[in-house]
């Protein structure tokens, strides 16, 4: 169990109900990268759920571990000390409040980018006398999770019978790739048991705008994700495998053939969670568009946008808002 320091929690005094968990559902699309098929069940697994969980992904364990690590010690300074690495702009600490459109949740979190020197000396400072073991553990879990994740994307594409492999990887492999990363901590929630009618939770529902999202998080419950016919269903922890997200770009990009998948996590009031998320975004000049490879004699259902005009456009919205829609293209009658 992780257990963080009493002034990591005392700051959400001002929210004061959580959503419990409920049972574990069974049905998790698993994918194995040591075995042939991977390609075919992670199309498979894209189409019906949006979402799938990774094993045999070949990230050393010491780098998860060793982030875990120093993201509990960040998390477990005072609220005066974290506050020094934010207000979140959007890159820095936040706690409470999630973007800029008064979207709140039982939920600090680290948002950096993916460069090699995201780490700004404003977030450095805080981190106490070796803030470079900081830094090493960071890049060292980002590389080999870039690399996992490019891996998984090539065997999509091959997948989907793409001629060209890389068509979705080499978005993430631009030196110009905008993907970022985040830590997220939810505090244990002290009303849990006095529960009645409400709805917070620990990060509301959302889809994620990128391409791709590649989850780890420590063994505390609170992942869910709504199936295509609008239920939730809890997702099972697993401290040692990577859960993968399908994102608003990867749906355009596939003509709807896949879909983003819509998740939340809820809280408990037993153990903190600690969350990482690798978010695979393409540079900003990229123009998103179905590809001609999976057209087939289809109509596109998307207008074509760059990545950093739909990036704005998500940023101006609440997290429950389909942003997909504004760029949705719409059936003549």
């Amino acid at each position: 169990m992780v257990v963080l320091s009493k002034p990591a929690i005392e700051q959400y005094s001002s929210i004061r109900n959580c959503i419990p968990s409920t049972t574990f559902y069974p049905g998790i699309p698993i994918i194995d990268l040591s075995k042939p098929d991977s390609k075919n069940l992670i199309v498979k697994a894209c189409e019906e759920f949006g979402f799938f969980k990774v094993i045999n992904h070949g990230v050393p364990l010491e780098f998860i571990t060793n982030l875990e690590s120093e993201a509990i010690k960040f998390f477990s300074l005072p609220l005066s000390e974290k506050e020094k690495a934010g207000p979140p702009t959007p890159m820095g600490y936040g706690n409470k409040r999630i973007g800029p459109n008064g979207d709140i949740g039982w939920v600090e979190y680290l948002l950096l980018t993916t460069n090699p020197d995201s780490c700004s000396h404003k977030f450095l400072s805080v981190l106490g006398v070796n803030p470079e073991m900081f830094r090493s553990a960071l890049n060292d879990y980002i590389l080999a999770v870039k690399k996992m994740t490019c891996e998984v994307l090539e065997l999509m594409a091959d997948g989907l019978k793409i001629p060209t492999s890389n068509v979705f990887s080499k978005l993430l492999k631009d030196e110009k790739s905008d993907s970022v990363f985040r830590l997220n901590h939810y505090p244990p929630c002290p009303d849990f048991q006095t529960l009645k009618d409400s709805n917070m939770v620990g990060f509301g529902e959302h889809t994620d705008p990128q391409i791709i999202s590649v989850l780890r998080s420590n063994n505390a419950s609170g992942l869910q994700i709504s199936l295509r016919n609008g239920s939730w269903i809890s997702v099972p922890p697993d401290q040692n495998s990577f859960f993968f997200l399908v994102g608003d770009s990867l749906q355009v990009m596939t003509n709807g053939r896949f879909q983003s998948v819509r998740h939340r996590v809820l809280t408990n009031s037993l153990k903190s969670r600690v969350s990482m998320i690798f978010f695979g975004g393409p540079p900003l000049s990229e123009k998103i568009a179905p590809l001609p490879a999976l057209m087939k004699g289809e109509t596109s259902l998307y207008k074509e946008f760059t990545w950093l005009e739909y990036k704005t456009s998500a940023y101006n919205t609440k997290l429950a808002d389909n942003r997909l829609g504004h760029f949705e293209r719409i059936a003549a009658s």
